[in-house]
């Protein structure tokens, strides 16, 4: 459900992968579509520290461990300060833990995620060190990639296949590559006494070695497709430029008035008219 360029890949990585629970920025509303698609197995719910229920919600995740997502999140409550800090107690074979007053049973799979629309929300440093800030705020080059990916799936669906097998293909290859050089490491460390004497490991290290070169011979052959790609995203490039400035010319109107107020979301609805 995100846009398929970079900047949105990575922070979806990030909030799939993380070691400390995420606070997202996300003025488009974006992030929180695809968070709530992405842990609806988890039976996410979604609150904020302005609702009634929000205690009740969130001991009820903790317990039953399912994921939670707090928004509207200018500053943190105290009440989160354990479960951001993990600080979990033992009582016998139950693990515990305190929201407000009482202490609740926890649950390894809950998961809670924060988030704002305030792109320039300002947070203190001792909250900043216990979250994974995810800053999903569009850029001009975010945009651009994400226009671009429109257009050639439209106009040249060929090419937009063709780039999606090639980075799998790329991440394929590097991936292997990694392998085979962490494989010759534990050869070489497994390796006793003389190296040359050792049959096994001069037969396993030329076995490395050959299927090394296939892999690089591989990489090498898809460069020829990569350079036919790169000439059609470069010939579409220009007019992806062309409608990111746009955006952000209009996004701009609003300093000159309040009543100019144009959601990335309106902008898009339109480029996806002009280009049907």
């Amino acid at each position: 459900g995100l846009p398929a360029d970079t900047l949105c890949t990575e922070n979806a990585v990030m909030v799939e992968r993380f070691n400390r629970y995420p606070l997202m920025i996300d003025p488009s509303g974006q992030a929180v579509e695809f968070l709530l698609k992405q842990k609806a197995e988890f039976k996410i719910q979604k609150t904020s520290f302005l609702d009634d229920a929000f205690t009740k919600v969130l001991e009820s995740a903790v317990r039953f461990g399912t994921a939670v997502l707090v928004q509207d999140v200018e500053t943190l409550d105290p009440i989160l300060n354990p479960i951001l800090n993990r600080e979990t107690t033992k009582n016998g074979p139950r693990t515990l833990i305190r929201i407000g007053e009482n202490e609740v049973d926890y649950s390894p799979a809950f998961q809670i995620f924060m988030s704002t629309r305030n792109p320039i929300a300002n947070f203190a440093p001792d909250i900043c060190s216990r979250v994974t800030f995810v800053n999903f705020t569009i850029t001009q080059s975010s945009l651009q990639s994400q226009c671009l990916s429109e257009l050639l799936k439209k106009e040249r669906p060929d090419i937009q296949k063709l780039q999606e097998e090639q980075l799998k293909l790329q991440g394929e290859f590097q991936a292997k590559l990694l392998g085979l050089e962490e494989d010759l490491l534990n050869t070489l460390n497994a390796a006793e006494g003389n190296l040359l004497d050792d049959t096994s490991v001069i037969t396993k290290m030329q076995t490395i070695k050959k299927e090394s070169n296939d892999v690089a011979e591989k990489m090498e052959a898809t460069k020829e497709v990569q350079a036919k790609i790169d000439e059609v995203n470069d010939f579409y490039r220009s007019f992806a430029v062309c409608l990111s400035r746009l955006y952000f010319l209009l996004e701009a109107l609003g300093d000159l008035h309040f009543l100019y107020q144009f959601s990335l979301g309106y902008f898009l609805s339109l480029f996806d008219i002009v280009l049907n």
